[in-house]
């Protein structure tokens, strides 16, 4: 029994059963709000949005690809048409090839400004696309961020009041 005692002071004097006390505490705090499920959720979600965006990426890099393809045979089009336009100029003389050449220089503006307008709307949607997946990227974790941390829907609300104070004055 006096062994018991000595155990007993001994643990009321050092902070052992203190320590033990409070990682019971915690243990059930951590069961409790099932800590490591949620950031086990989060994680999941930000790997199937990394995914959904390489997918989207991916997608847009194959079209851009069919997209230059079709444009490079618009240039074999071209330079067909080209051919052809020479081979008459030479059967009607010197004025008529003057002529086609003068056609042709503006074939070739015309085409590669069709080439450019194409390239600039294939980059356009590119861009597109990749915009709009970064806003729904980043409208996620700002709502993530506003779950995580309660006090932001404050500040927001104050920063939003102050704003609209100095609109009025």
């Amino acid at each position: 029994m006096d062994k018991f005692f000595e155990i007993w002071n001994w643990l009321m004097l050092t902070n052992v059963l203190n320590f033990i006390v409070m990682l019971a505490i915690l243990y059930y705090i951590s069961k409790k709000f099932d800590f490591a499920g949620k950031l086990e959720n989060a994680r999941e979600k930000v790997v199937e949005e990394i995914r959904a965006s390489e997918d989207a990426k991916r997608q847009s890099e194959k079209e851009f690809q069919d997209n230059a393809q079709m444009a490079s045979h618009i240039d074999e089009e071209i330079y067909n048409a080209l051919g052809i336009a020479e081979k008459s100029a030479n059967a009607l003389g010197k004025k008529m090839l003057e002529d086609a050449k003068v056609i042709t220089r503006g074939i070739i503006t015309s085409t590669q400004k069709r080439i450019d307008a194409q390239v600039n709307l294939l980059y356009a949607d590119l861009l597109k696309k990749t915009a709009l997946t970064s806003v729904e990227v980043a409208k996620e974790h700002i709502k993530q961020e506003l779950a995580e941390h309660t006090e932001l829907h404050d500040k927001f609300i104050y920063e939003s009041l102050n704003a609209l104070d100095e609109v009025r004055q």
